[in-house]
């Protein structure tokens, strides 16, 4: 299997999760009372953040130590056991802070759902070491179709229960038995591999400190990440009601094909930065990023766009009129798309300065606090999308002038400022045509219809007028479209 299929399934599969989240949301914001919503997504919140944070990347150092490793075998077993024994210390701290966790969230019934927190990060810690040992052993093919089907397995064993009318804590406990199965399968596939290994006498000796003193950096600086996604809604828990945490989150929901595309692209051009920087090939570099920067703006902007005007009948469409307040969250989180049009630390990562990228996780999650709480106190809810918005813009312009210095470039070429303006204003002359169609007396569904038919093709005219993309940028993009449709580019 080519290097760029593997990639594009690997992102494909792995971004089946953020298409399950999403249409989990839909249903469950109907057949779940606003409240009832609210303390679904605390239950998550929590048990994702202690996932993510407890780690401690030893999962990543097995693409690191497993191929050039003598003990194989030795190297596979420890990192199993730690990951086990940490499963179980984190899980058992939720299991006694459920108490202190349901006062903090302003939330009396979550206490009664500790043990399934607990209960999830002690299922979910162990198969993160699944990713990084079927690729590391080039399994990629079976990593993708058994990773893909629990991503899909996921959405129906929430979506069924849903269905059938269970209650919140039914629904909860059908996803506990889940991953209780995908633990066993993935253990079962994790072994049967293992018993293919074969130890390298040319390999380099595994030591577990080494391995350890390797993770814990990249431990911490994926915790930062961790908690740099999820501060915003850790503090609107602390501030608010279940009821208003839904509604924020609801409105402040990221677009899972946006970044499917963003990691595709980044993920695909990343082994040619190293390799053109390496040369010394800086242009090739910046063209390279130029060219992504700009097949993703081409997606972007006119979503951008279009959202921002309908956005009074998307969101009661996706979420029901109970979420109408979820309208301005979402229209000032949507405004974070404006700059959110590449892989802003893949220059960083290519020329091997990864340090920055821990100074900037670190500044990046202590921005987002202060201004989050400080935005909040002052104009409330909307506060918090706010500041995400801010925070996201002020960090990208810094690592702008981050890679005009390591990249000897000016700000001006830095960027493809012509081609993005070229693309904006393709969108916005699109948008012109639909603000008297929203003066019509028409239904969410029978306005998102009219206004994206109208839209799509009036940026389509635009955007081939406005010549943004080259030749062989606009034919990468068609490569991304089904045969059929390439003829609209």
């Amino acid at each position: 299997m080519r290097l760029r299929t593997q990639v594009v399934l690997t992102s494909i599969s792995k971004s089946l999760k953020h298409m399950s989240v999403f249409i989990l949301a839909i249903f469950l914001t109907r057949y779940f009372t606003v409240a009832e919503y609210g303390t679904y997504l605390q239950v998550m919140l929590i048990a994702n953040t202690a996932l993510y944070l407890a780690v401690f990347g030893i999962p990543s150092s097995v693409y690191y130590f497993l191929p050039r490793s003598a003990e194989k075998r030795r190297l596979m077993r420890n990192t199993i056991s730690l990951l086990l024994i940490i499963s179980v210390l984190v899980s058992y701290f939720i299991y006694l802070s459920a108490d202190v966790l349901s006062e903090r969230f302003n939330n009396p019934d979550l206490s009664q759902y500790g043990w399934l927190m607990a209960a999830f990060v002690l299922l979910q810690i162990p198969i993160k070491l699944y990713e990084p040992f079927m690729i590391s052993t080039k399994n990629v093919s079976r990593f993708v179709i058994v990773n893909a089907s629990f991503n899909v397995g996921f959405l129906f064993a929430i979506l069924v229960p849903v269905l059938l009318d269970w209650t919140l804590a039914e629904v909860l406990t059908s996803l506990f038995y889940f991953f209780i199965a995908q633990l066993v399968a993935i253990y079962i596939v994790t072994i049967a591999t293992y018993l293919k290994l074969e130890d390298d006498p040319d390999g380099d000796e595994y030591i577990i400190g080494k391995q350890l003193s390797y993770s814990l950096p990249i431990g911490f600086t994926g915790a930062v990440a961790q908690i740099g996604i999820a501060v915003d809604k850790m503090i609107v828990s602390d501030y608010y009601d279940p009821e208003t945490l839904a509604i924020y989150a609801r409105g402040a929901m990221e677009i899972p094909m946006l970044n499917v595309i963003a990691n595709s692209l980044g993920n695909i051009l990343m082994p040619r930065f190293v390799e053109e920087y390496h040369k010394g090939n800086t242009e090739i570099v910046m063209q390279l990023w130029h060219s992504s920067i700009k097949m993703m703006a081409m997606f972007i902007y006119p979503t951008l766009v279009f959202f921002l005007l309908t956005a009074d009948h998307l969101i009661p469409f996706l979420f029901t009129e109970a979420y109408m307040e979820s309208v301005i969250i979402f229209q000032v989180y949507t405004l974070g798309l404006v700059t959110r049009i590449t892989s802003y630390d893949s220059i960083v990562r290519a020329v091997g300065k990864t340090k920055i990228l821990f100074k900037m996780s670190i500044v990046a999650v202590s921005l987002n606090i202060l201004f989050t709480i400080g935005l909040i106190e002052l104009i409330g809810i909307v506060g918090a999308p706010l500041a995400t918005v801010i925070v996201g813009t002020i960090l990208r312009f810094v690592y702008l002038i981050i890679i005009t210095k390591l990249m000897e470039v000016s700000l001006f070429d830095v960027f493809p400022w012509i081609s993005l303006l070229k693309l904006i204003l393709s969108s916005l002359f699109a948008g012109l045509f639909i603000l008297p169609i929203l003066t019509l007396n028409l239904g969410h569904l029978e306005m998102l219809l009219a206004c994206g038919s109208v839209f799509a093709a009036m940026y389509l005219i635009a955007f081939k007028k406005s010549n943004a993309l080259t030749k062989k940028e606009r034919k990468s993009v068609q490569g991304l479209l089904p045969k059929k449709l390439r003829w609209i580019l």
